[in-house]
């Protein structure tokens, strides 16, 4: 590589850290998965960037309330009469219409949960051709496999506008996660499982006063314990410069792929600048910078001379100006690196603002970049669609009795 290869890199490095920023999930978000009818329209609801639920007699206009409840019983009852427990029904209805807010985020498994996609939720809306009958009916051939997936378009009138983010192997998720989605319900509220659900979409993110930082480990052979002891380490020496190690916990994924998330909690807002700064570092540079090259140029930057300061890049500065005019020469690398100096600066001096150590945290952060080639750490938000790069608890017991009554219908 030579020396304006060298400084264009070392540019873009400096600009990721620079230009890094924080996921701010808003705190009334929710989570929720919807089921796919055994998969028959997960094909449909990811193409065509829609869920749905089905039971149609229920729709926006029915009457929820504690009044209505009893004759609402009756008319699901009377509508399906393979239903036995109406207010599940009723209830998942209602979380579906009312509940679920644009912007939640939504699980959608495929047939057998091999795939799920992650997607944003949109508006609610209907789909007034759908009729009962068309639902009946379709639903009935289903039931008797009369029909392939995919032969069938969705009959649910009641349905919501997604936005798909990713879509996963069920291998690429925890089995926390995992277990939470093999249930039979159409809907159900995925909040205990944020953490899963977010930590597979982004590398830094706050949610409810929660800081998380994760490295996604992309090596498919097997990780050789010191280095993935060293990126745990490192990760945690690096984020005490910030925080009490009191604050910090890890979350494992054991198998390779997987992640490893750093949680913070009770993050201030007084923090967040030095957390972009530093997650910048850390993590920002890994899709505009080859990961070996990572570690020289974390050195290059904490190690940067006490005299390199603003001052005495204005006189560099004037000084190229002078020689460019009387020698007429472009000077095109000296360029670049004072630019990259001036870069390096700015970056320094909000860290040292912050009150961290930036000789302590060279060791650390440069330890850090280190296990990135070999763990093939990637970043999970290069696939995320571009207009997103900025934004009752599932039980693992189930009654049976509930499973079988949902499967028919949904």
């Amino acid at each position: 590589m030579n020396d304006l290869e060298q400084f264009t890199q070392e540019q873009a490095f400096l600009d990721a850290i620079l230009a890094y920023d924080l996921r701010i999930i808003k705190d009334e978000t929710r989570f929720w998965m919807i089921r796919t009818k055994k998969g028959y329209f997960y094909n449909e609801f990811i193409s065509n960037d829609f869920v749905a639920l089905a039971w149609n007699t229920i729709t926006s206009a029915t009457d929820f309330s504690e009044a209505n409840q009893e004759a609402l019983k009756d008319q699901v009852l009377l509508d399906y009469e393979e239903i036995k427990r109406p207010t599940t029904v009723i209830n998942k209805c209602e979380s579906f219409i009312h509940d679920v807010k644009p912007g939640d985020y939504i699980v959608i498994p495929n047939a057998g949960s091999e795939y799920i996609t992650i997607a944003i939720a949109g508006e609610y809306y209907e789909e007034e051709s759908k009729t009962y009958e068309i639902e009946k009916e379709i639903i009935a051939r289903i039931e008797k496999k009369d029909v392939q997936i995919n032969e069938v378009s969705c009959p649910y009138r009641k349905r919501r506008k997604i936005t798909p983010l990713k879509t996963l192997k069920s291998s690429e998720i925890d089995g926390k996660l995992f277990k939470a989605i093999s249930n039979y319900h159409g809907i159900s509220n995925f909040d205990d499982y944020w953490r899963s659900i977010l930590g597979v979409l982004y590398d830094t993110y706050s949610y409810q006063q929660n800081l998380n930082i994760v490295y996604h480990i992309n090596r498919t052979s097997p990780v050789g314990p010191r280095t993935l002891s060293k990126l745990l380490w490192a990760a945690t020496d690096c984020w005490c410069e910030l925080v009490s190690e009191d604050n910090i916990s890890a979350q494992v994924h054991i198998a390779s792929p997987g992640p490893v998330d750093f949680q913070i909690v009770e993050v201030i807002p007084q923090c967040l600048d030095a957390v972009k700064i530093l997650a910048g570092l850390t993590i920002g540079t890994i899709s505009v910078v080859k990961p070996e090259a990572i570690p020289t140029f974390i050195k290059s930057l904490l190690t940067l001379p006490t005299e390199v300061d603003r001052e005495y890049i204005a006189t560099k500065r004037a000084k190229l100006q002078l020689e460019k005019e009387t020698k007429m020469l472009p000077l095109e690398i000296e360029e670049k690196k004072l630019n990259n100096l001036e870069k390096k600066v700015s970056i320094l001096e909000r860290l040292k603002g912050l009150g961290v150590d930036t000789k302590k945290l060279e060791a650390s952060a440069t330890e850090l970049a280190e296990t990135f080639e070999y763990l093939k750490i990637e970043s999970a938000e290069k696939d995320l669609p571009e207009a997103l790069t900025d934004n009752e608890t599932v039980s693992d017991e189930l009654i049976e009795e509930d499973i079988a009554e949902e499967e028919t219908v949904n």
